[in-house]
């Protein structure tokens, strides 16, 4: 068995895109796809006759990725579809759609009800393919083991045998390569116009931790006070000052959201981060007690996320924090980055990033988001781990800080 979460060059050539599944017998008749239930992956992936379970989230992208493996195989003759069915993007019910009713001239599934189920990327003669190549089993909703293993026995005992109308495995490849390659590479950075240039003026952020806000002041270029603004979360706030029009440079809006979120961030972690309009986070240094005094009573010290070393050496299910920079979401509790180790100058805002793949088990029911919010969990996102380490290379999250915008990662120089 292998999985789509870890493949190498070692790897066979099929499936020919990845994404969030387990490979059982390539040469089985039967595909699963568990929709979003990724919990069924592993238990179904060991019943004979299956030769693939993966989930699927959106009625798009992730229809177009199963389609595109399930045609690169002949073997497979069976989609089954079990687990619980997202109510907002469908994908089940776009998949039962799709096989009744095909696709429309511009792409779209016929008949469904999700979120934008379209087919875009795919010719329409591999969409009819893959119509023709599998029988649907719909089975959304069910997620008793004991059940779905009985109906892979049986599609199994009816196998067909192998599909001879086969399409084209290099037309798959090519077909899955060419919706990357509309990629257009763009890098970083650029000019951003004096903030004193933006007509609707300038604004100072501050602290006030006895209150536990964040002060937003508003000035007109001629430093005139006009505004303020309270809050306790950047992205409410800097939303507040898009709806009064209050911004008229994109450049200008990209800054208050950096800097709010790092003023949120040093809310948040405490009296002991240190924030400034402008400069980066830091840790104040306790003063030194004079000679006639009682020495203070000793404060918890803020730390720095452990490097890769010191989470190696972390026994199994204690306590780890570490920076993580999301690759890739592997399913909605699920994710998967590259570590981020805390640089000596600026431990709290500047990370090197390194080599090492950590995937972070989390839930927005349980794991507590104590910066920023739950939907910004996603590829690109950086983000403050803590919670228990489940493996060599997994954590089960209890909190997630989210760094994006209030500190930076930089390629590891080794």
């Amino acid at each position: 068995m292998q999985s789509g979460n870890q493949q190498d060059d070692s790897s066979t050539s099929w499936p020919v895109v990845d994404g969030t599944y387990s490979v059982g017998d390539p040469a089985a008749p039967v595909a699963v796809c568990a929709l979003t239930s990724d919990e069924l992956i592993q238990p179904l992936v060991t019943v004979p006759g299956v030769a693939i379970v993966g989930e699927v989230q959106t009625a798009n992208l992730g229809i177009e990725r199963i389609i595109l493996n399930v045609t690169s195989n002949p073997f497979i003759r069976f989609l089954l579809l079990c687990g619980k069915e997202s109510r907002l993007f469908q994908p089940g019910h776009t998949l039962s759609a799709l096989f009744d009713n095909g696709i429309d001239p511009e792409g779209r599934v016929v008949g469904a009800q999700g979120y934008e189920p379209v087919l875009r990327n795919l010719p329409r003669e591999q969409i009819d393919t893959f119509r023709r190549q599998v029988e649907l089993v719909d089975w959304t909703g069910e997620q008793e083991l004991a059940l779905l293993q009985e109906r892979i026995s049986g599609l199994t005992a009816r196998n067909p045998g192998r599909f001879e109308a086969q399409w084209r495995q290099d037309g798959a490849v090519e077909a899955a390569s060419s919706s990357q390659s509309r990629f257009l590479t763009i890098r970083p950075g650029g000019k951003r116009e004096p903030l004193i240039y933006d007509p609707k003026g300038y604004f100072v952020i501050t602290l006030d931790r006895a209150a536990g806000q964040i002060v937003l002041r508003h000035y007109l270029p001629d430093h005139s006070p006009v505004h303020e603004m309270r809050g306790r979360s950047a992205e409410p706030m800097l939303l507040g000052l898009l709806r009064e029009g209050l911004v008229s440079q994109l450049s200008h809006a990209g800054y208050l959201g950096a800097e709010l979120a790092k003023a949120e961030a040093a809310l948040r972690l405490g009296s002991d981060v240190h924030y400034e309009q402008d400069r980066v986070l830091r840790q104040d240094e306790a003063p030194a007690p004079s000679p006639s005094s009682p020495a203070p009573a000793a404060k918890p010290a803020i730390s720095p996320p452990r490097t890769w070393k010191q989470l190696s050496d972390t026994p199994l299910g204690e306590e780890v924090d570490v920076v993580c920079e999301i690759n890739a979401q592997l399913s909605e509790n699920l994710f998967k980055g590259a570590v981020g180790e805390p640089s000596e100058r600026e431990p709290f805002s500047l990370f090197r990033r390194t080599e090492h793949i950590l995937r972070v088990y989390w839930s927005p029911a349980s794991t507590q988001v104590i910066m920023g919010e739950p939907g910004q969990v996603g590829p690109g996102a950086l983000l403050r781990v803590r919670g228990k380490r489940r493996s060599e290379n997994e954590v089960d999250a209890e909190r997630l800080v989210i760094l994006t915008g209030t500190a930076r990662i930089q390629e590891d120089s080794r």
